[in-house]
């Protein structure tokens, strides 16, 4: 999972995305004024304006409040968001609230 999605269109339009770099950690809140892109880990919560990327292979250990996520790897905590997308392999070991969930290989 990237970056950008379907034809090359990158998530959540407008604003800035922080990384989280494979191999980092990170301990205590992160809160972004555009997207997030975790492919590290995080142990605190995670508040995003826009979108937060949970890739393959990333852990968040916290709870994540954004407009839309996108679940490849594993979240440890609650999520809140319009819209969830999750990928093959993602887990929430938590409660999901949102508008709308999205299996990967769903066609609607």
């Amino acid at each position: 999972m990237g970056i950008f999605h379907r034809a090359g269109e990158s998530h959540g339009g407008a604003g800035h995305t922080t990384v989280v770099a494979p191999g980092t950690r990170i301990t205590g809140g992160l809160e972004s004024g555009g997207g997030l892109h975790i492919d590290g880990e995080v142990e605190g919560d995670v508040a995003a304006k826009s979108y937060v990327i949970v890739a393959k292979g990333a852990v968040v250990h916290g709870q994540i409040h954004a407009r839309e996520v996108y679940l490849g790897g594993i979240v440890v905590g609650d999520i809140w968001a319009v819209e969830v997308e999750i990928y093959d392999g993602g887990v929430c070991h938590g409660h999901i609230e949102a508008i709308k969930i999205k299996r990967d290989n769903d066609k609607g």
